[in-house]
Parts: C-alpha cells; sequence; structure tokens
C-alpha cells in the first residue's frame, strides 16, 4: 500500500499539495488504484506552462499578480501577514503585536518565537515589494512624461 507520504517521496507533486487533496476528499490516505492513477496523469501535467496559463487566464490581473507575489508563502498565516502588510495604506503604521494578535486570534494558534523572526521576514518582503511597485510607477510616469 502506498501512503501519501511514500507516494510524496518520489513525485513531482509536493506532499502539502497531497495532503490537502486528501483534506478534501479528492485522494484517500492509504492510496487507491483510482487515486494512483489520477495522481499519475497529474504528474504528467503538473507545473505544465499551457496548463497554467490556461488556469491563470480564468483569473483576474489584480488577482493574478497577488498569487504570484505570495507564491513562495506556503502558509496561510503567513500570506495572510504579507497581505496585511502589503495592503497597509501609506502613511498608516501597523504594529507588528497587532498583526500577531490577528493570527493568534484567526488562525487559532499562538506563535512560537520563530514565527515570529518569520513574520518580521514576511513584513520586509511585503514593504520592499511595495516600495519597488511604487517605485515602477514613478520611472512609468516620469518615462511617459518625456
Amino acid at each position: 500500500m502506498n501512503t501519501i507520504r511514500e507516494y510524496a517521496a518520489g513525485s513531482s507533486i509536493p506532499r502539502r499539495i497531497l495532503l490537502y487533496l486528501n483534506r478534501m476528499d479528492i485522494i484517500q490516505d492509504p492510496l487507491s488504484p483510482k487515486d494512483l492513477i489520477g495522481l499519475q496523469l497529474l504528474e504528467q501535467i503538473w507545473g505544465n506552462r499551457e496548463v497554467l496559463r490556461s488556469q491563470l487566464s480564468r483569473l483576474s490581473m489584480k488577482t493574478r499578480l497577488s498569487l504570484i507575489r505570495t507564491a513562495a508563502i506556503s502558509t496561510k498565516w503567513e500570506r495572510y501577514a504579507y497581505s496585511r502588510y502589503y495592503n497597509q495604506e501609506p502613511g498608516k503604521k501597523l504594529p507588528m503585536q497587532q498583526v500577531i494578535e490577528e493570527i493568534e486570534t484567526t488562525f487559532i494558534f499562538r506563535l512560537s518565537d520563530q514565527h515570529i523572526k518569520r513574520l518580521y521576514t514576511i513584513r520586509n518582503r511585503a514593504q520592499v515589494a511595495k516600495h519597488r511597485k511604487k517605485s515602477a510607477l514613478k520611472s512609468l510616469l516620469q518615462s511617459t512624461n518625456k
């Protein structure tokens, strides 16, 4: 019998995706023969640009950009924190303690010191992305005014 953990070890599909499919009742653990056939098909198209392009075309440009910005962030609470800092209004302050409390309340778990360090990294990443976006818009406006 193949378990999800065993299958993930040799698969191009990340374990967290396999676990997600299991939570959604799309596949079982241990994997049935039917699950294995479906996963073999999924592996053949996993990461294929044409398939991704078709899937992404169904999303709005704003949603696509948001997805791209947060693609490397694996957990929901980290994406939440990133969005809070990225979408923060200019000139407004968003204290780290407020975001910590929001995460602990929303996601019902206590942030460890390691989580809080990660939160500082995420805040920094969001601030850099906002700055780059602002700089790109500024240079675009300057180039169109010439």
